[in-house]
């Protein structure tokens, strides 16, 4: 009975042809593209376009004469390099004296006792972003 030959095993190399990029399969080039500069543009994109939704979909609010306390001016958007992969943040009223916006987003009591239920502005708009498993 005659062996099959196959390929050779062992370290195998792959070469892009766009920029003469090398990388071994064996080691994993997801690393090495989720480091790079593009996937870091594409983070930073996506992390602008959700951050500039969550401000549409906030409340405006009654701040006339300062922007402080206001939840449209203080939803902020970051990325950070975390391991070996680009993160994308959206902050919500770092400034520590608003903390209005989850209230409104999740529902309060008031001081007389009543009940006000939430507005779920972030949460639609976190909604409308997730992926269908279908």
């Amino acid at each position: 009975m005659a062996r099959r030959q196959g390929p050779a095993r062992g370290k195998q190399h792959t070469t892009f042809q766009k920029g003469g990029f090398t990388f071994e399969t064996d080691k994993g080039f997801e690393s090495l593209l989720m480091k790079s500069g593009k996937v870091e543009a594409l983070v930073a994109a996506k992390t602008a376009e959700l951050t500039a939704k969550m401000i549409k979909a906030a409340p405006r609010g009654p701040h006339v004469h300062t922007d402080e306390f206001s939840i449209k001016k203080n939803v902020h958007g970051y990325i950070d390099n975390i391991g070996s992969e680009w993160v994308g943040y959206i902050v919500v009223e770092e400034n520590e004296r608003a903390r209005h916006a989850m209230l409104q987003e999740r529902g309060y009591r008031d001081p007389a006792g009543r009940r006000h239920k939430g507005r779920f502005f972030f949460k639609k708009v976190l909604e409308s972003e997730a992926l269908d498993d279908d």
